[in-house]
C-alpha cells in the first residue's frame, strides 16, 4: 500500500489528496493501467514492422532510432 504513513502527512492544503487519501492509489493504478497499454500498442506496432520485413530488421531498426531522434530533435 502506497499511503501507509498518512498519519505523517501535512494537514496545510498541499495536496489534492489531503482530504482524499484513497484518490491516490486510485490515480496511480490508472496511471499505471494507462503506461501498459500505450506500452503494449508501442511494442505491438514495433513487432509488427519487424515481422513484416525478417530479413531488414537491422535496417527498420535503425530507422525506428533515426525517427525517434528527429522526432526528439524537433520537439525539445
Amino acid at each position: 500500500m502506497v499511503n501507509r504513513h498518512r498519519e505523517n502527512w501535512s494537514n496545510m492544503g498541499a495536496s489534492k489528496y489531503e482530504f482524499e487519501p484513497d484518490k491516490l492509489d486510485k490515480d496511480i493504478k490508472t496511471k499505471q493501467e494507462r503506461y501498459n497499454r500505450k506500452k503494449d500498442t508501442i511494442k505491438a506496432m514495433v513487432e509488427g514492422m519487424m515481422k513484416s520485413d525478417p530479413v531488414g530488421q537491422e535496417e527498420t531498426f535503425q530507422m525506428f532510432v533515426e525517427v525517434l531522434k528527429e522526432w526528439r530533435e524537433r520537439n525539445d
